[in-house]
């Protein structure tokens, strides 16, 4: 049978969408946090002279630093002779290049902690925890970040926090030094109880540290709390107070340790730099502020502003003198299709980056918008949020949120949380799952996590079908299993076995 071949031509249309390379390269720009992207920019200025760094707050601080201003009348001044300043750099860099050898913070508290009689779960978390720790032992992120909510409670994060606080040195893993000093003096045996009511949210009547001046401080303090409504807490010994019991508190307070993890190496120290800040302010009037303000719902609701985060990544700008180049009317074909080329080149990553910081800002205010009550009343109160809801109201792709929630920071009166904390799945609320009507398993959690905790010892406690009937009564509509299956995660035993 003999074989025919016959050749024919076809015209078919398709519609392929292909990237071209700055899109490419502006995507890998999102993905980029924000060190990297710095690093990213320098590299770019190096192979191009037309790209100019303008301005780097980081470097600039660095210069600051050895400035010097105010100098007493008292203060000797005179300008070091060619070979004292030769001397004072050699020794500057043999100080320098001599490695730190001391024992990180990490190690140090990594050691004590695993000693501990702990769960499985909470030695995880512990360790995050550790490894969170600012070079001044202060949390990076905010603690309820780490919480798996499939093996982890708030009881574990609470009890592995409190161990961390009061092991060597005693006063990390807090958020400020005020709370530091406020650990440290708890740990003290019978510490001065005015010490502990001005660590406890009132340093600021330290200042000045004048015993009379603290004293009017605290007494104008409690005559202005003691005198609104439904104000639980009793202030009256204050009456009792004099010049030296305020003279005692400040003394032991002045020998506390504001920066416990001094004296530990700090080679190890991560940080975490936000890529937007999130403020919440007085509502504001839809219209009346050119910030980017996203407006709460409710009574007594706030709004929230929202900013970039600048001074990691440098400013930058075309070269003045390259375009001055490109002006000139005698320049040689070859030489002024290279300088337009490296204007355009350098003009398109600055397009990029600030396609980076648009979609960072415009996806932030759409995650505050979705998340309000979030922002409002803090963790335990997230709303039902998958990353293709934003990607459809910004008009992009899924993966470009993906992207931009790799790695990226936000900073806000809770702490700072990676983006994707604000990604979360949610439960049906309804027979007809179609309907749309979700709510948070975060928000689950916590109100059942609420509720266990609100029990009075002695009390009968709550079974999981009496905790689905007041969840239920409370309109958040969970089956009984989902009860117990959310309680199994969080290491609850059952009524039963419950102390």
């Amino acid at each position: 049978m003999a074989l025919n071949f016959v050749q024919t031509q076809r015209i078919s249309q398709k519609q392929i969408q292909r990237l071209n390379q700055v899109q490419i390269q502006s995507l890998k720009y999102l993905a980029m946090d924000s060190f990297d992207l710095r690093d990213a920019v320098y590299a770019e200025a190096n192979k191009n002279p037309a790209l100019e760094i303008v301005k780097d707050e980081i470097e600039e601080g660095e210069n600051e630093g050895s400035r010097t201003s105010g100098l007493s009348d008292y203060t000797r001044t005179g300008t070091a002779s060619k070979s004292g300043e030769e001397k004072s750099d050699a020794f500057q860099s043999i100080l320098e290049s001599k490695a730190d050898t001391r024992e990180s913070l990490s190690e140090h508290l990594l050691f004590q902690f695993n000693v501990m009689n702990l769960k499985e779960n909470q030695r995880v978390l512990g360790t995050k925890l550790i490894h969170n720790l600012d070079k001044n032992g202060f949390h990076i992120l905010a603690p309820v970040s780490f919480l798996d909510f499939e093996t982890d409670s708030q009881e574990d994060l609470e009890k592995c926090i409190s161990i961390i606080q009061n092991l060597d040195p005693v006063g990390c893993c807090c958020s400020n030094i005020e709370e530091s000093l406020f650990v440290q003096a708890k740990a003290v045996k019978n510490p001065p109880e005015l010490a502990l009511f001005i660590l406890d949210g009132h340093l600021n009547f330290l200042n000045p540290p004048v015993a009379s001046k603290v004293l009017k401080h605290i007494t104008d303090f409690a005559r202005e709390e003691s005198e609104k409504a439904f104000n639980p807490k009793d202030y009256s010994f204050v009456k009792e107070l004099s010049e030296e019991d305020v003279e005692e508190a400040i003394d032991f307070i002045k020998n506390l340790d504001p920066h416990p993890a001094r004296n530990f190496s700090s080679n190890e120290n991560a940080y975490i730099v936000p890529d937007v800040y999130v403020t919440k302010i007085p509502f504001v009037k839809s219209g009346s502020t050119t910030d980017l303000v996203i407006n709460g719902s409710g009574e007594n609701a706030h709004s929230f502003l929202i900013k970039k985060a600048s001074g990691i990544v440098p400013e930058i700008a075309v070269s003045k003198d390259y375009l001055d180049i490109a002006r000139m009317k005698n320049l040689p074909e070859e030489q002024k299709k290279t300088v337009t080329e490296s204007i355009q080149n350098a003009r398109q990553i600055m397009e990029m980056i600030k396609y980076r910081q648009d979609t960072i800002l415009e996806a932030t205010c759409a995650i505050v918008e979705a998340q309000t009550e979030f922002f409002e009343k803090g963790p335990g109160h997230l709303e039902p949020l998958v990353q293709r809801q934003i990607a459809e109201l910004l008009s992009v792709h899924e993966t470009t949120i993906s992207r931009l929630a790799n790695e990226k920071y936000l900073q806000c009166e809770w702490g700072i949380f990676p983006m994707k904390y604000f990604f979360t799945t949610g439960v049906s609320q309804g027979s007809d799952k179609k309907s749309g009507e979700t709510i948070s398993k975060d928000r689950i959690v916590f109100e059942m996590k609420k509720l266990i905790d609100a029990q009075k010892p002695g009390e009968k406690k709550l079974s999981d079908q009496k905790l689905c009937d007041i969840l239920n009564a409370m309109g958040i509509k969970v089956a009984r299993r989902t009860i117990a299956k959310y309680r199994s995660q969080l290491n609850i035993a059952s009524s039963y076995d419950r102390v």
